[in-house]
């Protein structure tokens, strides 16, 4: 997955974010499994960016009155 900056997200629609939202949901859920089940991550920065997208995702959102 490619890293999504603010300004694109801003651009985006509400169900268009819900929907990228979704896809986060589900590979952060499947790099958490790889984590634990292999201990070392193979890109430990990514995991990271994916919990920040999902967090301004939130947080745009919340702002626009959409529940999350």
């Amino acid at each position: 997955m490619a890293i999504i900056r603010l300004s694109e997200l801003k651009q985006m629609s509400d169900e268009a974010m819900q929907a990228k939202l979704a896809e986060l949901e589900t590979e952060i859920g499947r790099e958490k499994g790889l984590i634990e089940s292999t201990s070392k991550p193979a890109n430990s920065g990514k995991c990271r960016e994916m919990k920040k997208v999902r967090a301004r995702i939130k947080t745009l959102l919340g702002q626009r009155g959409v529940k999350a």
